[in-house]
């Protein structure tokens, strides 16, 4: 992010429309598969990505930061999108969606095929099976790269409570993949 970036809010409030574009592009698609894991369909997360933005420029004169930029916008759509829908097994359809997607885009043969989707499909089961805040914290840590602070930031948690969190999931994930793993040998 360059110097430039990091005055957005600020040309924001000023109604910089350029700013507003520049951030938007900049955080739009990711906060999109981030909100499908919650709502279950993309056109739903880009539904609900599109509200914050829009609240954004609506407030802009008012729009203030405590913490980092993209802290907040995550929290933001985690918030809108839990108002959207609560709706667990939509959430995870939207995951396994996904995944499949993202598995077709790559060109393996189809005995790396076969084994990659076994293997994601036993990721997948077992992160699923986490609870759900236990889940959450893991997906923000390892697939959208937050820091330990600012997944607390976005879930309003503390930061002891979310190394705490995925401590405990990645002793679960090991657990249940290594069962997974011998009970296939």
């Amino acid at each position: 992010m360059t110097d430039r970036n990091h005055d957005w809010p600020a040309r924001i409030r000023l109604s910089d429309r350029e700013a507003f574009r520049e951030m938007f592009h900049a955080h739009y698609g990711a906060l999109c598969a981030f909100a499908a894991q919650y709502v279950g369909s993309l056109d739903k997360a880009r539904d609900v990505v599109q509200e914050v933005f829009l609240t954004i420029w609506e407030h802009r004169a008012d729009w203030t930061l405590t913490g980092s930029l993209k802290a907040y916008l995550y929290q933001a759509v985690r918030n809108r999108a839990l108002n959207a829908t609560r709706n667990r097994d939509t959430r995870r359809q939207a995951y396994a969606a996904h995944r499949q997607r993202h598995a077709q885009a790559n060109h393996r043969t189809a005995e790396d095929d076969t084994y990659y989707h076994q293997l994601s499909e036993a990721v997948r089961r077992a992160v699923d099976e986490l609870p759900a805040r236990r889940r959450m914290v893991f997906l923000l840590h390892r697939r959208h790269d937050f820091t330990y602070r600012e997944i607390a930031e976005i879930m309003d948690i503390a930061p002891k409570t979310v190394e705490n969190q995925m401590g405990r999931a990645l002793k679960s994930l090991r657990q249940r993949l290594s069962e997974d793993i011998l009970s296939e040998l």
